[in-house]
């Protein structure tokens, strides 16, 4: 069975948010959502959400980014990120997105940072090539291969300004 290749464009972004008519209904106000936030953060970036299907016991990736693919993780805590590196990876994602507006009130760059920059060997194998942090419709991009903790912590702290580090 070969999946529908037929997309809208999105109404905010045209054709830099290109969305599958078999996109999974269920996350996707919440992939837009996060979409657009990177959109509106990255002037050179394109986005298409993916069809949904289910192959190899998982779903597949939310996201083909700038031609590589990407998944959402909407986590409920910093501790959230080895999670979703993990499952991102299992599902053959380059780009992981952490998804902080899906259950989180308020940024802990601090906290956040840390277990980012717990996944360096990912990115360092080049598994993972770039991971994007939404939050309030904002988005950073970091890689803890090229950038050391403090330096992942300043770009988070970009997005809740005015707030502690911890």
């Amino acid at each position: 069975m070969k999946a529908s290749t037929d997309y809208i464009e999105d109404e905010v972004y045209g054709q830099r948010l290109l969305i599958s008519v078999n996109a999974d209904p269920r996350e996707l106000q919440s992939n837009i959502r996060a979409a657009r936030a990177i959109l509106h953060s990255f002037a050179e970036v394109s986005i298409i959400i993916n069809a949904h299907t289910m192959s190899f016991g998982h779903k597949n990736p939310e996201y083909t980014i700038d031609g590589k693919l990407g998944d959402r993780k909407g986590i409920m805590g910093e501790r959230g990120v080895t999670a979703g590196f993990k499952a991102a990876k299992k599902q053959g994602c380059k780009i992981v997105v952490i998804d902080l507006d899906e259950h989180i009130l308020q940024v802990h760059s601090f906290e956040l940072s840390k277990y980012i920059s717990r996944r360096k060997a990912d990115f360092v194998s080049g598994m993972i090539t770039a991971c994007y942090v939404v939050f309030d419709g904002e988005a950073v991009v970091v890689n803890a291969s090229v950038q050391t903790r403090q330096e992942i912590m300043s770009a988070i702290e970009m997005l809740n300004p005015g707030s502690s580090s911890y």
